[in-house]
């Protein structure tokens, strides 16, 4: 009798723990559009204060330790004769897990257009992509608003389901 209570209450915080979780996901995507945000402001005062190439860019971009952006890490600091930063940026983006496709294309085309025009154009590009990161932001948190809590309360009575089912 006791093992069928305890089974029953474990079955009800599973499904309660694995709608949380669900929700906890959508919010960190929520968490990322910000980052990116933050990652733009850097690059755009890096370029405005001092127009800074992409190494330098990317030094400081790691200096600012950006935990949800671990894409960061892999490219490099500086001139590497073999290899083409841009190239380094997309294969280290589309690598990185726990990014939904429209963040990837997002940082995909951040990558493409550093250092690829003059500091005029690199802010005015950059302002546009502030611009998406914002809207970006603005939706995961209505996702979050709407279907977080859907998630929490669908865990909760799945594994009340299961608990009345094993009783």
């Amino acid at each position: 009798m006791y093992v069928r209570a305890a089974a029953v209450i474990l079955m009800v915080l599973c499904g309660a723990f694995c709608g949380m979780n669900s929700s906890e996901k959508l919010r960190k995507r929520g968490d990322i559009c910000l980052e990116i945000g933050r990652m733009l402001r850097i690059c755009e005062f890096s370029i405005r204060s001092c127009e800074a190439e992409v190494y330098s860019i990317v030094s400081r971009l790691k200096a600012a330790e950006l935990s949800m952006l671990t894409f960061l890490n892999e490219l490099p600091e500086s001139y590497e004769e073999n290899g083409d930063f841009h190239d380094k940026w997309r294969t280290s983006v589309q690598k990185c897990s726990g990014f939904a496709a429209e963040e990837k294309t997002l940082l995909i085309e951040i990558g493409a257009s550093l250092g690829t025009s003059d500091s005029e154009g690199q802010l005015r590009a950059l302002a546009v992509y502030q611009t998406r990161a914002q809207e970006l932001y603005e939706l995961r948190e209505a996702e979050y608003r709407t279907k977080g809590r859907l998630y929490r309360s669908l865990g909760l009575l799945a594994g009340v389901t299961v608990g009345i089912i094993a009783i």
